[in-house]
C-alpha cells in the first residue's frame, strides 16, 4: 500500500509527543488509508475514505524525516493497523527504506482532529481567552445584623 502526499522541511520540527485527545484506540485497513499528514517527527495523521476518517499515529524511534517523500506504505501481518507488534510505517521511495514502529493508532473524530492540529500548530485556536490579572485577590461576604446574643 502506498500512500501520496506532500511535505515540507517545516512540518518536521520537533514538538511534544504526548497527545491528549479524548478519543478511542483504534484500527484501520491500509487499504483505506489516502492521505497523510506530518504532525512532527514521532506523529502523524493519516486520512482514509471518506477524509474526515482520521486517524493519529504515533511511531518509534521518533525520528520521521520523510525528506521531502510524498509516499509512505504500511507494513501488517493482518492488513490492519492497530499500534500492535510488528506493525509499521515504511518510507518507500529511500534505498534504504526506512521502518518506523507504529506504537498507537487513535482514530480521530472532528473536534479531536481540531484539537491535535491546534496542539502541533497546524491550525489556528478559535479564540484565546487571556485570564483576567488584577493584583490582589479580593475577598468579599455579607455579614448578617442579627449578631445579638440571646441570654
Amino acid at each position: 500500500m502506498i500512500v501520496v502526499g506532500c511535505t515540507s522541511d517545516a512540518e518536521l520540527s520537533g514538538s511534544q509527543s504526548s497527545i491528549n485527545a479524548s478519543n478511542r484506540p483504534s484500527c484501520f485497513n491500509t487499504s483505506s488509508i489516502n492521505d497523510y499528514e506530518v504532525l512532527d517527527r514521532g506523529n502523524l495523521i493519516v486520512y482514509g475514505r471518506p477524509r474526515k476518517r482520521a486517524y493519529h499515529l504515533q511511531i518509534s524511534p521518533p525520528n520521521l524525516d520523510l525528506g521531502g517523500s510524498d509516499m509512505i506504505s504500511f507494513r501488517s501481518w493482518t492488513g490492519r493497523i492497530c499500534g500492535y507488534a510488528g506493525d509499521e510505517l515504511i518510507i518507500p521511495n529511500d534505498i534504504f527504506q526506512p521502518r518506523y514502529s507504529i506504537t498507537n493508532v487513535t482514530e480521530l473524530d472532528e473536534t479531536g482532529l481540531y484539537n491535535l492540529m491546534v496542539q502541533f500548530g497546524k491550525a489556528e485556536p478559535l479564540e484565546e481567552v487571556e485570564p483576567e490579572v488584577t493584583g490582589e485577590p479580593e475577598i468579599s461576604r455579607e455579614l448578617d445584623n442579627d449578631t445579638e446574643e440571646k441570654s
